[in-house]
């Protein structure tokens, strides 16, 4: 930790003002021009333990942590708005996650009025049972070791700056090691302040926000605790999910809970497990991809793997997908460069997006494949006929002297249309 120090004595009142008003100048102008952009930060929370003895029922399946973001702008109304709640729904003036168990439906209704609030969730699923598999962690040293490595990467990656706070009072067993971990990462400025670290910032409201979201995704995905409710609250607060990363990369996760009157066609379980491998492979292969578009390729594909562990017969409207992009992001991406410049270059490198009048999805069936190429159809074969009826007035003034597909790079063209005349 940085120490001022000031000189004593009257003679030199004015030489303490000076230095003060120089470190509170220099505070502030590394503050707005060092850093250049608002302070995001997160607020997080845990759920889950370091036991893998699963053939004793012994310990969790995932561990889970939730990170709360929000900019500091929406701070201080968000926790307005909060307390508001509190008083609406818990006598003792707090939120208390309990609810989300004896009571459902008051859940519904809270979720309900959280779901318009600024913030946005960012949160790993860490299935343990695969880890053990693939990794041979046993016990807690090496587990955490994979924990603070992987959401330091990610987290490090994803956010140029992110101000980190957690409640380091309460036994947790990974947001310790993982505040530790970060300092030895983290370097701060001459005033102790990290870009990216935790630097004391505190709120008790907003950690018991982040607590109430992550028993939210805990009675999804951790079956000793599963709600039958879990699939309504989560389709009304999907809104507010920016990620959900789910650790480790394997495509067998998603195959395990899919509904099996959806094996209608033998071939629907090729088509979801090659959809999904290709998903996984472009992650794999550009998630240290310092571009921009990237980044928000991969975030989007992120998205379509959890839509299709919640709802794999759903599609994703466009402007709910780009709600999510733009939550952690301050230049908001358009509908058209996230066709251009997102879905369209996905596609080009060869995966499987299905899309129709409702949106976006991974395809689990051949509908959903047929969905993509009669929405494709509805653009393209107009398009093919007004180049073919372009083509035919040019012909036709001409005396067929001028033909506009006579360029190497038309034939294809030409032998579409070409191909068309003869059928007809």
């Amino acid at each position: 930790m940085c120490s001022y120090f000031f000189a004593k004595g009257p003679l030199l009142g004015g030489v303490n003002e000076i230095l003060l008003n120089l470190y509170i100048t220099t505070k502030f102008h590394i503050r707005v021009v060092g850093k250049m952009e608002e302070i995001q930060y997160a607020f997080i929370d845990e759920y889950g333990d370091d036991r893998f003895d699963f053939e004793k029922g012994n310990g969790s399946a995932n561990f889970i942590i939730v990170s709360i973001l929000l900019k500091e702008s929406n701070k201080e109304w968000l926790e307005k708005e909060l307390v508001q709640l509190c008083h609406k729904y818990f006598k003792t003036g707090s939120i208390d996650a309990g609810i989300i168990y004896h009571d459902p439906n008051l859940t519904l209704q809270l979720i309900n009025d959280l779901k318009d609030l600024p913030f946005s969730v960012y949160a790993y699923v860490i299935d343990k049972r695969k880890i053990r598999e693939d990794h041979g962690i046993l016990y807690k040293t090496p587990f955490l070791k994979y924990l603070n490595r992987k959401i330091y990467e990610d987290l490090n990656r994803t956010f140029e700056q992110l101000d980190l706070a957690a409640n380091v009072e309460e036994s947790k067993l990974f947001i310790r090691e993982f505040k530790t971990y970060i300092k030895t990462r983290s370097i701060p400025d001459l005033f102790n302040y990290s870009t990216f670290g935790f630097n004391n910032t505190q709120s008790d409201i907003l950690l018991q926000l982040t607590k109430f979201i992550t028993r939210i995704l805990a009675t999804g995905y951790e079956r000793t605790i599963y709600t039958e409710q879990y699939r309504s609250f989560s389709k009304i607060f999907k809104s507010k999910i920016a990620a959900i990363n789910l650790l480790p990369l394997d495509y067998k996760h998603f195959l395990f809970d899919y509904p099996s009157e959806h094996h209608q066609s033998r071939y629907d379980e090729i088509i979801i497990k090659q959809a999904v491998n290709l998903t996984y492979k472009y992650i794999e292969k550009h998630r240290n991809s310092e571009e921009e578009d990237e980044k928000l390729r991969l975030d989007f594909l992120k998205f379509l793997l959890f839509n299709l562990k919640e709802n794999p017969d759903e599609y994703v409207y466009t402007e709910e997908i780009l709600d999510n992009l733009n939550a952690i992001r301050d230049v908001k991406l358009n509908p058209h460069n996230f066709r251009s410049n997102i879905v369209s270059k996905l596609r080009d490198s060869g995966l499987l997006i299905a899309s129709s009048n409702k949106g976006y999805k991974l395809p689990v069936c051949l509908n959903d494949l047929y969905d993509f190429v009669n929405l494709s159809s509805l653009t393209i074969h107009p398009m093919i006929q007004r180049i073919a009826k372009c083509r035919d007035q040019i012909l036709l003034a001409t005396n067929h002297e001028i033909d506009i597909l006579e360029q190497k790079e038309y034939d294809y063209l030409k032998r579409i249309i070409d191909m068309g005349k003869l059928k007809v």
